[in-house]
Formats: structure tokens, C-alpha cells, sequence
């Protein structure tokens, strides 16, 4: 027996619920260490999944629109060969077509029940209307069969339109791939920026002067309310993943530059995935990457001892 997928809004329902009882489990312990990492943690435990399920979905339909011209012209060669369209349809289902081959077969199901054929196609229009390509392209065909016109020219047109998109489509991507290489450079350049401010502008203003300090001290020393808590995530990601003194201040700045750096290349990739895929979701990928990047480059440069010291 086979598991129904969880939709968004149940997949949000779960998700909100594990993330309340983690800020509750928080709240009841009165550490704004803990109460500050359950709000971190809820909100990618709230945002994962959903950004994931969105991206698949994404990649789905990019998929049945690189198949769509491929299923109009297996029609129009049915339609030539003198079947009808729905007919047409029928005999495309036992074709792949991938991702789109789940839609053709409902549409051929529906037609097997004697549906009417317009009612199909504007129900499968409806399904991909998040792909503005097919359910245009669909919506002409529709129209071209209920005005009795030429409906083999129509679907052959349509076939060719959507052929040319997607041969567009592909350039844009190949012009803007050197873009996305920008993103990731950007990103290093980020971390070589706090490698150079670490060694050259903290010491600079950390110095001393007749014994007394001036400059840059840990705001942690003297911190108030939520600024607490801020600070108990700083001293826990230093200390437990770094393996630095939480309390002294070249492990608040790591902690302080770290964050600042993984915000940089999360949002790098959103940006990346806008001018790669044409959508930001899809830079949920590149966002990984980058993060895990920094991740790992910001462990190498604190055992160097170029951060924290």
C-alpha cells in the first residue's frame, strides 16, 4: 500500500509543532543560551523541508517542459496518421516522457472515462498553471479545437514556440553560468576580508596603552536581555564547534564573522539560482554549497590560528 506525499501545509503543520516545543523546552529551562538556539533552530527546521519540497517541484516542472514539445509532436504525428486528438492523447501514455508522463497518463485515463476533451485539457492546464509555458501553450490548443481550426498546425506551432523557448532559455543559462562563478568568488573574497580584518584591524585597536584597554572589548562581558542570548550562541559556536575560549574576544569575533560570512553565502546563493534557473529557490542548492564552504574553510583558518587568536 503505497504512502500519501505530505503536502506543504502538512509538512508546515509538523514542522511548527516540533519548533513550538523546542522554544517551549527552552522557555521552561530560563537559559537565553538554549531559548536563542531553539529560535535558530526552529526556523531551519521550519524552512528546510519547504524550501526543499519547493525546489523539487521546481525541477519537476522544468523537466515536463522539456518533454511537453516532444509529447506535441508524437500528437501530431498520431493526428496525421488519422487518429482523433483524444485518441491521440490516448496512444501518447504509453510513451515516456518522464515527470510529464504522470499528467499524459491522468489526461488518458480521464479520456478512457469519456470525459470531454476540452474539460481535460483545461484540467491539465490548471495542474501545471505554475508553468506559465505549458499552460499557455495548452490554452491555445484548447481554443484552436473548440473554434474547429486547424488544430494539427496549432499544436505543431505551439510544438515550435516552446522548442524555441527552451533554446533560449539555455543560452540565457550558458550567458549567466559566469555570473554565478561570481557569486562564489564573492563569497571567498568575503572571507579573506574578515582573515585580513582579524589580523591586521583587531590587534591594531585591541592594543594597550599604559596598561589600560582601549578599543575593542567582548560586548558579552556586559551584555542585557536578549543580547544575552546572542551571546550564549556566539560562546557555543566559538567554544563547541571552533574549540576556542567562549569568553575571550578573538572567539567572539569568529563567532561574530562566521555568522556574518554563512548570512553572505546563503544569500549569495539565493541570488545565484535568480540568474542561473530564474528562480531564487532553486539557489537553495548553491546556498548549501556555500554555506558548507564557509563552514569548512572558517575549521581550517582556526586551526591555522588565522581566526580566534
Amino acid at each position: 500500500m503505497k504512502m500519501k506525499k505530505l503536502t506543504i501545509r502538512q509538512i508546515s503543520f509538523i514542522t511548527i509543532g516540533i519548533s513550538a516545543v523546542l522554544i517551549i523546552t527552552g522557555i521552561i529551562t530560563s537559559d537565553a543560551g538554549i531559548i536563542g538556539n531553539s529560535i535558530i533552530l526552529s526556523t531551519f527546521i521550519i524552512a528546510a523541508p519547504i524550501l526543499y519540497i519547493r525546489y523539487k517541484r521546481l525541477r519537476e516542472f522544468k523537466e515536463m517542459e522539456e518533454k511537453f514539445p516532444n509529447f506535441l509532436r508524437d500528437l501530431v504525428e498520431s493526428i496525421r496518421a488519422g487518429l482523433p486528438l483524444h485518441k491521440a492523447i490516448i496512444a501518447a501514455s504509453k510513451i515516456n516522457y518522464g515527470t510529464l508522463s504522470k499528467e499524459v497518463n491522468k489526461m488518458a485515463n480521464q479520456l478512457s472515462w469519456r470525459m470531454p476533451i476540452d474539460k481535460v485539457l483545461s484540467q491539465f492546464a490548471h495542474r501545471v498553471k505554475n508553468s506559465k509555458r505549458m499552460a499557455s501553450g495548452i490554452q491555445v490548443i484548447l481554443q484552436s479545437y473548440l473554434s474547429g481550426g486547424d488544430v494539427i498546425s496549432t499544436i505543431d506551432s505551439v510544438a515550435d514556440s516552446q522548442l524555441t523557448l527552451i533554446e533560449v532559455e539555455k543560452e540565457k543559462s550558458s550567458a549567466l553560468s559566469q555570473y554565478v562563478v561570481v557569486m562564489y568568488a564573492i563569497s571567498l573574497i568575503f572571507i579573506g576580508i574578515v582573515v585580513a580584518v582579524n589580523k591586521l584591524m583587531i590587534p591594531i585597536f585591541g592594543l594597550s596603552q599604559q596598561g589600560t584597554e582601549f578599543g575593542l572589548l567582548n560586548p558579552c562581558d556586559t551584555c542585557v536581555g536578549l543580547e544575552c542570548s546572542v551571546c550564549s550562541l556566539f560562546e557555543t559556536t566559538s567554544g563547541n564547534i571552533f574549540g576556542l575560549d567562549p569568553k575571550s574576544i578573538g572567539a567572539y569575533y569568529t563567532a561574530l564573522f562566521f555568522f556574518m560570512s554563512i548570512t553572505q553565502s546563503i544569500f549569495s546563493g539565493l541570488v545565484a539560482g535568480q540568474i542561473s534557473e530564474g528562480s531564487a529557490i532553486a539557489g537553495a542548492r548553491h546556498s548549501l554549497i556555500l554555506a558548507s564552504i564557509t563552514f569548512g574553510i572558517f575549521s581550517i583558518l582556526v586551526r591555522l590560528g588565522l581566526l580566534g587568536s
